[in-house]
């Protein structure tokens, strides 16, 4: 089996969700111009993870690994959240004033709340898929090479140090991402979820407040996403994800977190929403929801004017 030259950042297993009925994704620019792309040719780098011997011979069991043990489970994973049968409906009644703040980020809100079960599978699938778009990501391992080149006598050594580094950190991300509270977000409305160039957004170092290290937005088509929020107790039933959907002004505010990662492009189904993308690319999303732990139990707040 001929070993694999062109390595995808971003899986075709997820970006072939992108395409509109030409097979084409859109692909838009920061100066407002726009092409269409084969997702053969989006988020891939020539021999991104390859180590290279001093005989110059290649050993690419990384990106082999990424797409048996990462990639391929994912395909299964989407298709099983973007099941609208696998939804689950109770009747359920919060305060009043939460609810208007729900309303307010873009959520819906009726009489009842909704949930898909996780089978043990699928979480860690998701685990596994969110925390490899992270480490993976070329910017994320350029910085774990200008990390290690002043140890190394060599930019080879510097590079397996960082591709050493990069499994280690998918370690950890997948650990505590596998016992996080998942919740999937679904569009009901016009406006789709975007993608951009720069990948997933993770604060790093990791937070220490509250026992909270990081919260992440991931699309997963343009339909739904995951949002990932590890909690400092255990106490949460983590055989379900709450299933919710968002209006045009919630994938809005979901979309300004991708957008604040872009470096040259943003990914679309749809004809890209120009003009809002031109507005927000490369600018970090507010940081108006924030958390704090009171008697146990995990409260968040909304800053509707940290626009």
């Amino acid at each position: 089996m001929s070993q694999p030259k062109r390595h995808h950042w971003w899986p075709q297993t997820q970006s072939r969700f992108w395409t509109a009925t030409d097979g084409l994704v859109n692909v838009a620019r920061p100066d407002g111009t726009s092409f269409k792309a084969n997702p053969n040719n989006i988020g891939v780098e020539s021999e991104l993870y390859t180590r290279f011997a001093s005989d110059d011979s290649k050993d690419t069991s990384i990106e082999e690994w990424f797409a048996n043990a990462i990639d391929g489970p994912a395909r299964a994973m989407i298709d099983y959240l973007s099941d609208t049968s696998k939804v689950r409906r109770r009747r359920f009644r919060g305060d009043p004033a939460q609810a208007e703040t729900c309303r307010q980020l873009g959520f819906i809100v009726t009489d009842e709340i909704k949930f898909i079960v996780l089978p043990d599978e699928i979480r860690i699938a998701i685990a596994r898929y969110i925390s490899a778009l992270l480490v993976r990501h070329p910017s994320y391992l350029a910085k774990l090479i200008d990390f290690h080149k002043n140890d190394k006598a060599s930019h080879l050594d510097a590079r397996d140090s960082a591709l050493d580094n990069m499994i280690y950190l998918y370690d950890q991300y997948e650990r505590v991402i596998r016992k996080s509270v998942l919740m999937i977000t679904r569009r009901n409305s016009s406006s789709e979820y975007l993608y951009s160039d720069g990948g997933l957004v993770v604060e790093e170092p990791w937070r220490k407040r509250y026992g909270i290290p990081f919260d992440i937005h991931a699309p997963l088509t343009p339909d739904i996403a995951v949002q990932v929020l590890p909690m400092p107790f255990l106490d949460d039933d983590l055989s379900t994800a709450s299933f919710v959907d968002m209006t045009n002004q919630g994938v809005a505010r979901m979309n300004r977190i991708a957008l604040g990662s872009a470096k040259r492009f943003v990914f679309s189904r749809q004809s890209p929403p120009m003009n809002f993308i031109c507005r927000y690319f490369g600018i970090p999303a507010p940081k108006n929801i924030g958390y704090r732990i009171i008697g146990g139990n995990l409260e968040t707040k909304y800053d509707p004017n940290r626009n």
